[in-house]
């Protein structure tokens, strides 16, 4: 003998949560997808960045022992790859990060000038926000 076990769910009660996504317009979930897109392009286009940054200016065999020790695990995280930059170069991490925005500034075609004063946060953040604008222009 089966037993057959049926569920009905009022979804218009309000005691049931529903995620924010639930009720939310096709356009509303493409443009979240399309950001979702152009953010992982983002890192990715820094990713490449550092990698070859570090690789130009260190070499393959710096660069490898730098993404072994977890360089790259987060490359979003400004204050993380300082910190990882300046706890192996010291005061030289600050040459590093200037070459690797320069590097990424030069892939998204922005003008870098290394006479201003210099920020990694606030220059990611640039390079970042510009991005954004033209991927949205596509």
């Amino acid at each position: 003998m089966a037993i057959r076990v049926s569920l009905v769910v009022e979804t218009s009660s309000p005691s049931i949560a529903r995620s924010p996504t639930y009720e939310m317009r096709p356009q509303s979930l493409i443009r979240e997808s399309a950001k979702l897109a152009d953010e992982k392009a983002f890192a990715s286009l820094l990713t490449d960045s550092i990698r070859e940054s570090i690789e130009d200016s260190l070499g393959k065999n710096v660069l490898a022992l730098l993404v072994s020790k977890g360089l790259l695990d987060d490359p979003e995280n400004p204050r993380e790859l300082e910190r990882q930059l300046n706890s192996t170069f010291g005061n030289a991490s600050s040459v590093l990060e200037r070459i690797i925005m320069k590097g990424l500034y030069q892939k998204l075609r922005i003008p870098f000038d290394s006479n201003l004063s210099f920020d990694y946060a606030k220059t990611l953040e640039v390079a970042r926000n510009v991005h954004l604008v033209e991927s949205r222009r596509k």
